[in-house]
């Protein structure tokens, strides 16, 4: 089980650096996929295990085949991919206030763990 979710995570990953470097909004990949924003967010996060059916209409909307999507991207190879996209699409979400406060919450925990 929890060899599907890594798998689901790090396919959302390189479909969500796909997306990004084509400058595409989310939203503007689903309407080319036709499917539901919440959907392919979830599917980003890794939250959902696509169907091979919907990775083929998520590539169509990448206008990349589906060998593309499986070749692995050189940033991606050391996984911390995931997790780098989570922390980002979190921080999206706050105040300039709040990123500011977790961005010196990461520094504080940083200096403790890294010597």
């Amino acid at each position: 089980m929890a060899e599907s979710k890594t798998i689901a995570r790090q396919v959302g990953a390189r479909i969500r650096q796909l997306r990004t470097d084509r400058g595409m909004s989310l939203e503007k990949l689903a309407l080319e996929c036709g499917m539901n924003p919440a959907f392919l967010g979830h599917v980003e996060r890794g939250l959902r295990c696509p169907t091979v059916y919907t990775l083929a209409r998520v590539c169509t909307g990448l206008e990349i085949s589906l060998a593309e999507l499986f070749l692995a991207a050189p940033e991606q190879e050391n996984g911390n991919a995931a997790a780098i996209q989570h922390v980002t699409d979190r921080m999206r979400t706050l105040t300039p206030q709040q990123a500011q406060a977790v961005a010196r919450l990461v520094d504080d925990v940083l200096e403790l763990i890294i010597p």
